[in-house]
């Protein structure tokens, strides 16, 4: 009796810790949004979550996952183009129909031309290639689908009245389904800037910039230039006026079908990103994706002083400054480009100690930028390695700057009590 009452005991205990078993569901996480949406608003960490989620759970059910995955690897490219954003300060945006973009960039003729493919060879096919045309008008930089409909960068030159047989361009190593197109050139005829469709994008069309290497006789390995002029959307058409001191670009994130956003900045010679640690990673996620065109603010003479530029070659001005050393703001009325602006003799040798300072300052920042670009991408060991180097370079970069605005505070004294 008493062996039957143990024997009973014991099987109403496994099967009460089945029913418990049973009864007990595994948690499951649940998101409120997708890992688009989450892309979308640059939470690349919460997408990164969602789409191994995905995987693990379509790879359960042996179903295949090469879509998220693919979205996997985009996610975090974006993560690490998000913590390498460049500061860019944004004049004006204007949201208009695509159609319209080319006439509302108003480039100076020392610049070239952007026209549509359609206009240019008087053709009535309806695609959204653009071409480029230098300043002597005797070279065309284009795009034109191949035969099976993928877009290729070409050009034709101007010889004895004649355009040349069109060239394929050469160095762009890109796969058969990649597209390429909307090509500016800068005055320089090596530095260009397209668009294009392919692997390295982090969403749509993505804008990258190459430069030509006559030696070869083609194009370098080009890179993507990053956000926040890239997106998750399409992002394309980055125009560069250097006598005006004016560029633009195009996107369509966040805008309905047809239209794009049209933004205007102010292009530097040196590349500068954020610093991550002292903006925090929701306001570089918000400087990253354009959230407000006023928080990319900061020198407000520069960005009155630009303003005026975009107000007058909308208006058909004539842009008189084109020999430029550098700028240098005295007021909201005077801007000097040359040492020979200054009037004050002193002024002018402190503005030549204040050049020589910024030509530091420039490589020391691009020089930073550089090296967090790389600590963004490196394992813990070799993070510990550049460590110091950055935090030198920081330090030299905080002196140089306190130099620079001791001095042109004292310019600025001197050449207005002149």
């Amino acid at each position: 009796m008493k062996k039957s009452l143990i024997i009973l005991l014991a099987l109403f205990a496994v099967l009460s810790a089945s029913a418990q078993r049973r009864g007990k569901k595994v948690q499951q996480p649940k998101y409120t949004v997708t890992a688009q949406e989450a892309m979308a608003a640059y939470d690349f960490s919460l997408a990164e979550e969602i789409l191994e989620h995905q995987i693990a759970e379509l790879t359960k059910k042996k179903q295949p996952t090469i879509h998220e995955e693919e979205l996997l690897e985009t996610v975090r490219k974006s993560q690490l183009k998000l913590h390498a954003t460049e500061q860019v300060t944004i004049i004006d945006s204007v949201i208009l129909p695509k159609k319209q973009v080319l006439s509302q960039i108003k480039l100076s003729e020392e610049s070239g031309t952007i026209l549509s493919y359609a206009d240019f060879f008087k053709s009535d096919k309806s695609n959204d290639c653009t071409l480029f045309r230098n300043e002597l008008g005797n070279r065309v930089v284009y795009s034109e689908p191949n035969q099976k409909g993928h877009l290729r960068l070409k050009d034709k030159s101007l010889i004895g009245g004649e355009w040349s047989m069109e060239r394929q361009l050469k160095g762009f190593e890109e796969e058969e389904e990649d597209n390429l197109n909307f090509p500016f050139m800068l005055t320089d005829g090596i530095t260009m800037y397209y668009a294009a469709e392919c692997e390295e994008s982090l969403g749509g069309y993505d804008i990258f910039m190459t430069r030509y290497d006559a030696d070869n006789g083609q194009f370098l390995a080009p890179e993507n230039i990053g956000m926040p002029f890239n997106s998750p959307a399409n992002d394309y058409l980055m125009v560069i006026d250097e006598f005006q001191q004016l560029g633009w670009f195009v996107t369509d994130r966040n805008q309905s079908a047809d239209t794009v956003c049209l933004y205007t900045f102010i292009p530097t010679e040196t590349r500068r990103i954020y610093n991550e640690q002292e903006l925090g990673a929701k306001k570089l996620a918000a400087m990253a994706r354009i959230s407000s065109i006023k928080d990319t603010w900061k020198d407000m003479n520069a960005v009155n002083a630009a303003k005026k530029r975009l107000a007058d070659a909308r208006q058909g001005h004539k842009n008189e400054t084109k020999n430029r050393d550098f700028t240098f703001v005295i007021n909201d009325l005077r801007t000097y480009y040359t040492l020979s602006d200054f009037k004050d003799p002193l002024a002018q040798q402190k503005a030549k100690i204040w050049h020589e300072t910024q030509k530091e300052y420039d490589a020391k920042t691009a020089e930073l930028a550089s090296l967090r670009a790389k600590y963004a991408s490196m394992t813990d060991v070799q993070r510990q390695q550049i460590a110091p180097q950055i935090r030198l370079t920081e330090t030299n970069l905080e002196r140089l700057a306190a130099d620079k605005l001791t001095l042109e505070k004292e310019i600025r004294r001197i050449e207005l009590n002149q």
